[in-house]
């Protein structure tokens, strides 16, 4: 199926009622946490370009989640969540068992990244400025 960046965002924003729900609900946004983290795990070669970005985006929602990090604008939440949703999410354009079939993932997953650079930037300056044992141990390790 052909799709353009236009029609993933609209898939992405499908999902937000969604992830709205599951933000008010710190179990659920936990288990996302988790199985983002497994399928990541499980895809982490064809993953790779966006690797680093995918895994900032989880710390970033982890701490919020902890009440760490109170700074994430909620329109920045319910995008990665949504993002995370489509991620996770076997109903996409191009279906994750066939050949190339993260490729509309990981442009998603880019494009969310770039969107909320702002917030990543300020979460990157929250997180360095925190002692060593309060900080996440970041996705590398939950990946």
């Amino acid at each position: 199926m052909k799709w353009n960046l236009k029609q993933l965002l609209e898939k992405r924003h499908a999902y937000t009622p969604k992830a709205k729900a599951l933000l008010q609900d710190k179990e659920k946004s936990k288990e996302l946490l988790a199985n983002v983290s497994t399928k990541a795990t499980d895809n982490k070669g064809k993953l790779a370009e966006i690797w680093s970005d995918l895994q900032l985006m989880v710390d970033m929602l982890r701490d919020w989640r902890k009440g760490a990090y109170t700074h994430l604008p909620k329109k920045s939440l319910l995008m990665i969540a949504a993002t995370f949703l489509y991620f996770l999410s076997p109903i996409d354009f191009v279906p994750d068992f066939i050949p190339g079939g993260l490729l509309d993932d990981v442009a998603l997953i880019a494009f969310t990244f770039k969107q909320i650079q702002q917030d990543v930037a300020a979460y990157k300056q929250w997180k360095h400025q925190q002692p060593i044992e309060t900080q996440t141990t970041g996705a590398a390790g939950a990946l």
